[in-house]
Formats: C-alpha cells, sequence, structure tokens
C-alpha cells in the first residue's frame, strides 16, 4: 500500500526533498524498513502531496482479519540557505524533520 503526506514550505525559498528513512511497525512488531526518494521541489509558501511504499509481509499478517500499522521515520532535505547546503554536501549537517503515520488495514484472504 502507499501511505501519502502533504508537505508545507513556509521559506520564502524552494525546498529540494531528498530522501524517506522510515520503519513500519504491525502488532509491536517491525514489518518493514524503508528507504524512498522524495525527488520533488516544494514551492516556496506552498504545499505538496508525495507518497511512499508500505509493505506488510505476508507472514507478519496470517490468521489477522485486520492488523494496525504505524510508520515513524525522517524526511530529508536540501537546505535553502548557501551555507547550509555546503555543511549537508560535507557530511557534517543532514537536515531531516520527522514523519508519521498510522493506520487499520483489512487483510484479505489468504491463499
Amino acid at each position: 500500500m502507499d501511505v501519502q503526506f502533504e508537505i508545507f514550505n513556509t521559506n520564502d525559498e524552494p525546498l529540494q526533498l531528498m530522501e524517506y528513512d522510515y520503519v513500519v511497525s504491525a502488532n509491536g512488531m517491525t514489518v518493514y524498513t524503508g528507504l524512498a526518494s522524495a525527488e520533488q521541489t516544494i514551492p516556496r509558501w506552498s504545499s505538496i502531496t508525495n507518497t511512499i511504499p508500505v509493505v506488510l509481509r505476508r507472514d507478519s499478517v496470517l490468521g489477522m482479519h485486520q492488523v494496525a500499522w504505524n510508520l515513524s521515520g525522517t524526511l530529508g532535505y536540501v537546505p535553502p540557505k548557501a551555507f547550509s547546503e555546503t555543511l549537508l554536501i560535507s557530511g557534517i549537517w543532514k537536515p531531516s524533520t520527522s514523519i508519521r503515520a498510522h493506520g487499520l488495514v483489512q487483510v484479505p484472504d489468504i491463499d
């Protein structure tokens, strides 16, 4: 399934998104670890929507009719100022913001 986020840029400069780094858990167990490229730029003072994949492996949902899942992680971005971008390129600083999502999914019958 895909999880959709609305991302806001409240800066006077466009904000280039880099990568999602996230973990998905279901019923208290980690069921997926993901990296997904964001590959979008948010214009100044606006918002965009972006989606990332969530995988619930078959063996983690066997025998269940529905599963409560949680996603947590970070979304990295390129800061809008030249000095900050230099720190990013050098590896000294990696700016990011936290992401969170949760839901309940019906499990189809698995034969």
